[in-house]
């Protein structure tokens, strides 16, 4: 079972790794022996997503997004089952539907916590939404706000907080009324592979809108951990890229860890067994 951290045991061990010159790692991981091979590999942070669950079954991020399946009991459930049992030192977190009035959140995550999670991130996020869609959802009660206050309700409870915002309107809000341990700018979804998108971003683009986030949280918030994800941001070069090029001190990973590490790899391995052939001369019909 994963060990559990304490948010300041959590924030020095993320610190040490910083200051120890090595940019964090963080990934999602969308079932028990995605997280195994994952920790073995030194990562810094897992996370449990609906997003994952998707993504390990073929779909693309966005299902997360869609009203399939209950968000907060998949990722208990998958903690609980799945990927704490596999895991031993790497802390584990929660992407947790801040906006579910069907919970007490305080409870729930008082739940996550008993089961072994060490964080919190507010994931699925209405800040994924714009337009008329988003203003309804605003105006009718299920608005951003419910996710700040679920962050605010978790660091009461002594768990790490991450943030997502997609725009410098839910950042600003985000840092200043949760001020979380770690600030992410999402970027879009993850290009490549079968159900990337975004093929047009650059790295470059990326980077750029990337920093101006991280100068706003700075400003906020000035000791706040940043961290880099989506778009363009899809294998170990793009990773440096981003780490060479704005003031992140590292990135994560979702799609270029659950989905992609495994949809060319299997189909390859998958052929070659394909390719083995009886004896010459030998028939077994």
């Amino acid at each position: 079972m994963s060990k559990q951290y304490t948010r300041q045991a959590f924030l020095e061990r993320l610190w040490g790794e910083i200051k120890s010159g090595k940019p964090l790692v963080m990934t999602g991981a969308g079932n028990g022996i995605a997280a195994k091979f994952i920790e073995r590999a030194g990562v810094d942070i897992l996370g449990v997503y609906n997003t994952g669950y998707f993504r390990m079954q073929g779909y693309g991020s966005l299902a997360g997004m869609l009203p399939i399946l209950d968000a907060n009991e998949l990722i208990y459930n998958m903690g609980k089952r799945e990927v704490l049992p596999q895991v031993e030192e790497v802390p584990v977190i929660a992407g947790v539907n801040g906006v579910d009035p069907l919970r007490d959140m305080r409870l729930f995550l008082r739940d996550l916590k008993h089961i072994g999670y060490s964080g919190v991130h507010n994931f699925p996020t209405v800040a994924w939404f714009d337009g008329e869609f988003r203003r309804t959802l605003e105006s009718t009660g299920l608005g951003y706000e419910h996710e700040i206050a679920m962050l605010n309700l978790a660091r009461e409870q002594d768990l790490l907080t991450i943030g997502y915002a997609f725009g410098m309107e839910d950042a600003r809000r985000l840092l200043n009324e949760a001020a979380p341990d770690i600030y992410i700018f999402h970027a879009g979804i993850t290009r490549g592979g079968t159900t990337g998108y975004g093929e047009g971003r650059s790295i470059e683009e990326m980077a750029e809108r990337s920093q101006a986030h991280y100068d706003l949280a700075r400003s906020i918030t000035p000791d706040v951990i940043l961290l880099a994800h989506g778009a363009a941001l899809s294998g170990p070069d793009t990773a440096q890229y981003m780490v060479d090029h704005t003031d992140c001190h590292g990135v994560q990973l979702g799609s270029a860890i659950e989905r992609m590490a495994v949809e060319e790899p299997l189909e390859e391995r998958a052929a070659l067994f394909k390719e083995i052939t009886f004896p010459p001369g030998v028939k077994r019909w």
